[in-house]
């Protein structure tokens, strides 16, 4: 016999889990006294949402799944968000809750009447959602999870477990937690020397590589076939960082608001080599919006083989590292031209719109309330190459340094994303501190998001994390609030009392710091960076400032 909330632990421990997220109560302590005996951390947020977001990070920054564990009821549905969230970004992640008995009675402690809604709540949002009232179910559940969340296109999985098998003794005989973990087959080589034809042909090409590239940890591979191309590079709007913008070939993202060099090269391109974008996906669609009918589109993603919403020339379906390792074999002796005049204008373009944005930055560099695009060129001149920035739902953390910062390092910008909840920055800073302790971590943040996750610092502090927080306070939620002023609606609910970022951050044993003029911006991220501990920056910022891709793009 042994305690259920064992051999999760078990399980956990046997698949290399070094570290786990939790808000624990009295379903799941079993589970963390057992991960404590075998050296796995336990590390506690504040609110089960930032649990997930914590596992996202992780799962994202190292490809093997993030774990969360919660509670039953509203442990989960709290986790619900920050989960669909790790799905839109396609990060693997196990998350594990508490359920009730299949047999217990309606209106119960952490219950409805139906004894399955958190699975039933999950599934659309997962891999993978499921119940487990049967002990013996439980490694082969759990074993299972960790196949599904990282083969394929990766994503999180729910496994929900009885909360008597978790808080009581059970009889899981030895052979239930033997498991051989599934290995996903290469594709032909053939399919991708086939499926490379109409870009090796077209002169005006263009490589539009997504989330799947940075979840398969393909950089090396997709940069060595951007240059057997020598054709623009394009990225969805949500992914800036699916490419190192520092390349010559980077001509800027499309997607909501679009580059003007990403905008040229699309709209004249006659085949597009679509790398790790899911076809049937918002930014397959975006694609297909921003290129000719008869462009032919090559696709090469990993996971369940899917309608494309564009024209599809032809689709490689496998291992994305894989796959582009054997493309630029094959680029390399058959890539053919790139039409110069076409990648010329192309690359006018981009120039075009850098030096109109170092003109906006010294129209407004001295200005106060200080303008934001300071702080992104103050923080690009001070900051690491594969600096960490996390950015939340809204300006601060989305429209700002999605418009105005340079990714030099690939999956270095972990966003909310397509699914854009707001609090996501503090709780994901602190996951990617914990897994890349040496690497620079700055959160980019609004004074309303701030108020959603600032009990993850908390966090930061009982993780001994040096991250820093950049809160851009405007006292209020600023982009809806723009939006409110420039279509004529009325300006309510979108004002936030002037709140002390920087006391509130010291009351929790943080550094803060008020930053109120625009000379002050550098030094401050220099010290902030340069620091031991996580700081945070309360900056003070013009509401009214005008975002680069409406400015200029």
């Amino acid at each position: 016999m042994t305690k259920g909330g064992d051999s999760v632990a078990r399980v956990l421990a046997e698949n290399d889990i070094s570290e786990t997220y939790v808000l624990l109560g009295n379903q799941t302590v079993d589970i963390a006294d057992g991960l404590h005996e075998r050296d796995v951390d336990v590390i506690s947020a504040r609110h089960e949402y930032n649990a997930a977001v914590m596992a996202d990070t992780r799962g994202r920054l190292t490809g093997e799944p993030g774990v969360a564990i919660t509670v039953a009821g509203p442990g989960g549905t709290n986790a619900l968000t920050g989960v669909a969230q790790a799905y839109t970004a396609a990060s693997p992640m196990v998350f594990i809750s508490a359920v009730l008995p299949e047999d217990a009675p309606t209106e119960s402690l952490h219950g409805v009447d139906d004894q399955h809604f958190l699975r039933k709540a999950f599934e659309p949002a997962t891999k993978w959602s499921t119940q487990v009232h049967d002990p013996e179910r439980v490694p082969e559940a759990l074993n299972r999870a960790f196949d599904i969340a990282t083969t394929g296109r990766p994503g999180p999985v729910f496994v929900g477990i009885d909360e008597e098998i978790l808080t009581e003794s059970v009889d899981i005989p030895e052979s239930a937690f033997d498991w051989t973990h599934i290995s996903e087959t290469p594709p032909a080589a053939d399919a991708v020397v086939d499926a490379l034809e109409p870009i090796e042909q077209a002169e005006k090409r263009v490589l539009y590589p997504g989330k799947g590239v940075l979840r398969a940890f393909a950089t090396e591979e997709l940069v060595a076939v951007a240059d057997a191309l020598d054709c623009p590079v394009v990225c969805p709007r949500h992914y800036p960082d699916s490419f190192p913008n520092d390349h010559e070939a980077f001509a800027g993202t499309v997607g909501m608001s679009d580059h003007p060099a990403a905008v040229t090269a699309l709209a004249d391109a006659d085949a597009v080599l679509s790398v790790g974008v899911r076809p049937s996906s918002h930014e397959a669609a975006v694609l297909d919006d921003r290129t000719r009918r008869d462009v032919d589109i090559v696709y090469f993603d990993s996971g369940n083989v899917e309608f494309p919403q564009s024209n599809a020339a032809a689709f490689v379906n496998g291992d994305l590292e894989t796959v582009l390792g054997a493309a630029a074999d094959v680029l390399d002796e058959t890539a053919g031209n790139t039409d110069p005049s076409y990648r010329d204008a192309v690359r006018a373009e981009k120039t075009r719109v850098s030096e109109e944005l170092d003109d906006y930055l010294e129209a407004v560099r001295d200005q106060t309330p200080i303008h934001p695009l300071v702080i992104m060129a103050e923080l690009r001149a001070v900051a690491d190459d594969d600096v960490i920035v996390t950015g939340d739902a809204g300006a601060a953390g989305g429209a700002w340094p999605n418009d105005a910062f340079e990714y030099r390092a690939t999956n270095s910008f972990q966003h909310s994303r397509l699914y854009d909840s707001m609090g996501f920055p503090v709780p994901a800073g602190n996951a990617a501190k914990l897994v890349a302790p040496d690497r620079q971590v700055v959160n980019l943040i609004g004074d309303g998001g701030f108020l959603m996750c600032n009990m993850e610092l908390a966090t930061a502090v009982s993780t001994d994390t040096d991250a820093v927080t950049i809160v851009m306070n405007d006292a209020k939620y600023g982009m809806i609030w723009n939006y409110q002023r420039s279509d004529d609606h009325a300006e309510i609910a979108t004002d936030i009392p002037q709140a002390d970022i920087a006391a509130m951050a010291e009351s929790f044993g943080v550094r803060g710091v008020t930053v109120e003029d625009p000379e002050e911006v550098r030094p401050a991220l220099e010290t902030a960076l340069g620091a031991d501990e996580h700081v945070v920056l309360d900056v003070h910022i013009d509401p009214t400032a005008e975002y680069v891709s409406r400015k200029i793009w």
